[in-house]
């Protein structure tokens, strides 16, 4: 397993200047957070030489954008966001790395504050829509060889799926071998019973990993157990990257440094779980 940290947490104005931060931190990968208005061939072009001359690797890939939040609710909403879906692909195609597609995603409102929300995946017409962006972001990944990379969130901030067993289920039902999953242990500190038990159950549907603590903190300040998560993902064969996404830290070069020798520990300590 191999250290990595959002573009958005790396010290650095440039990009070429977080690429060089995080190799002198400690860590391999870039989770590359490119906004959609930006994501410009001439920018990717630059990304690229960049990349080409640094030993950190891009990890993964969001390309945020306005039709996240917008409701996955009919047929001309479903249009834009294969749209705005097929933009992210043709930048992770590019990169490198999982591409993160992302169906809904904002504030709910009302708040769910007691039970926990069925997943609108649950519901015949909204699984119909959400399976029909899903088939299109399949075969367009298919097509510029890339992968697409689902993630379970939390009640809060999305209605489609919450656990890792939701979220499986929906890849199964696309049956494709470039749609697979995203695990954050800040949201599987919300919403799994068990994380170890719940990444076990996910398998080689992993793809990658998004670390935060229960905080959403750095790992480390908070209380989430990621020793029994780590080993889980070593039971799982899992072997590629696992990128902090969580709060920018107050002091970054020292706090990011600590934090990846934190994580090697817990690491470590996967042979002996």
């Amino acid at each position: 397993m191999k250290l990595a940290c959002s573009s958005k947490l790396a010290p650095g104005n440039t990009f070429e200047e977080k690429l060089a931060s995080l190799g002198a931190l400690g860590y391999q990968g870039i989770e590359a957070r490119v906004m959609e208005d930006a994501a410009t061939p001439e920018r990717i072009d630059r990304m690229e030489e960049a990349l080409s001359a640094s030993p950190v690797e891009v990890c993964s890939v969001i390309v945020p954008s306005p039709v996240y939040m917008s409701p996955l609710d009919s047929k001309a909403a479903l249009r834009e966001k294969v749209k705005n879906a097929k933009r992210a692909l043709d930048v992770g195609s590019r990169l490198g790395g999982g591409v993160f597609i992302t169906p809904e995603y904002c504030a709910q409102q009302p708040l769910p504050l007691w039970d926990r929300p069925e997943p609108l995946s649950a519901r015949d017409r909204d699984r119909e829509l959400l399976l029909g962006l899903l088939s299109e972001v399949a075969d367009y990944a298919e097509k510029v060889s890339a992968v697409a990379v689902l993630e379970p969130i939390n009640r809060y901030e999305t209605r489609f799926y919450h656990t890792i067993e939701e979220v499986a289920s929906v890849c199964n039902q696309v049956g494709s071998p470039r749609v697979k999953m995203v695990i954050d242990f800040f949201h599987m500190n919300i919403e799994e019973a068990d994380i170890a038990a719940s990444i076990e159950a996910g398998g080689d549907l992993v793809y990658h990993v998004q670390l935060g603590d229960s905080n959403r903190e750095l790992p480390g300040r908070g209380h989430t157990d990621f020793g029994a998560g780590f080993a889980a993902l070593r039971r799982i064969g899992y072997e590629r990257y696992m990128a902090l996404e969580c709060r920018v830290p107050e002091q970054p070069e020292r706090d990011l440094q600590a934090c990846a020798a934190y994580l090697r520990s817990c690491i470590e300590e996967t042979s002996t779980r």
